[in-house]
């Protein structure tokens, strides 16, 4: 019985396998039964014994995706437990590990989340993930700002680096071959670093820094201006009304529908009254288009790195003042 037991549990995943690569070839509603037969090497006759529908293979498969993130994360937290600025770390690699961040599982994510409006199921799972991810990043992100006495707000930060990584993913599903893990989790570090810089610079905290001592002070902006609720709200609303009629060409009935939320949840998507979800995101890019993304997010991408170029400016500024004292020390005469 138990070995019968473990070849099931073989089968079934080798069938959910088979349905990511499926989904990343044909796509969410392009995806068949006998597309997932084909992946795996077996008969669509095989894949009905294990699961009475395609609905319940894709919530199957949605479920390990979620559990196999989930564990990735959950981990970091363990860090976290010792350290929270660990935890931070821990939780970037694991945005980053290979087995999460790539192409096909990113598609996958994208294609779930832009199912979830119309399967309670998938909004319900989805939504879970996402609250709790972005709970323990705040609570991380709260216990710094305790050990480090920084006066910003834990929500504003926490926000804002989930907000990168989505926006990351998103670099990695649209430009796989120029995509590098390492630069990413860099622009993650170096967004931490202008924020929390007594945890992850290693000095003590700065609002500013320059390339060079004799040139003006280059600024920060680690609040309001790019990160806070209000400026994404209006970055998302100011999006969206390019899209709609009477600017745009989609019809807000439409897109709303196409969201699977009700019109009024949209209009204070527009007027900046309200925000999408991540998963409501997903699906918003899928009815307009990719731009979208880029056009609320990108931002955040340039001042991170702006911030990034400014901290290496810094660096290499510090590197050559050290460098010249040691040659000046060189090229001191020795006491007789």
């Amino acid at each position: 019985m138990a070995k019968a037991e473990a070849v099931k549990e073989i089968r079934r995943k080798q069938l959910i396998d088979a349905t990511i690569r499926a989904i990343g070839r044909n796509g969410y509603t392009g995806t068949t039964l006998t597309h997932v037969a084909g992946e795996a090497g077996l008969s669509p006759g095989i894949v009905n014994f294990y699961f009475k529908s395609k609905d319940q293979l894709l919530l199957a498969t949605l479920e390990q995706i979620a559990e196999e993130y989930s564990a990735f994360w959950q981990a970091a937290m363990s860090k976290g437990k010792i350290a929270p600025a660990a935890g931070l770390e821990a939780m970037i690699e694991a945005d980053f590990h290979p087995s999460v961040c790539n192409p096909e599982k990113i598609s996958i994510w994208y294609a779930f989340w832009a199912e979830a409006g119309n399967n309670p199921a998938y909004q319900g799972l989805v939504q879970r993930l996402e609250t709790d991810y972005t709970s323990q990043t705040i609570e991380l992100c709260n216990r710094i700002i305790t050990e480090g006495g920084y006066g910003i707000d834990a929500r504003t930060v926490a926000v804002g680096l989930n907000a990168m990584i989505d926006g990351l993913w998103f670099d990695c599903l649209m430009e796989p071959k120029v995509f590098n893990r390492n630069d990413a989790k860099r622009v993650c570090r170096s967004y931490l670093a202008a924020v929390f810089p007594s945890h992850f610079a290693g000095g003590p905290k700065r609002t500013r820094v320059a390339a060079n001592e004799d040139e003006p002070p280059l600024e920060l902006v680690t609040d309001q201006d790019l990160q806070g609720r209000d400026a994404h709200r209006s970055r998302v609303a100011a999006a969206l009304r390019k899209r709609v009629d009477p600017v745009g060409t989609i019809r807000r009935e439409a897109l709303a529908a196409s969201v699977g939320v009700s019109a009024k949840t949209l209009e204070g998507w527009l007027d900046g009254r309200q925000e999408p979800s991540s998963w409501q995101l997903g699906r918003l890019i899928v009815a307009t288009d990719s731009q979208l993304w880029m056009e609320i997010y990108g931002p955040l991408h340039e001042e991170m790195q702006r911030r990034f170029e400014a901290k290496l400016a810094q660096q290499r500024a510090e590197g050559e003042r050290e460098r010249a004292a040691l040659d000046a020390l060189k090229g001191t005469p020795k006491a007789t």
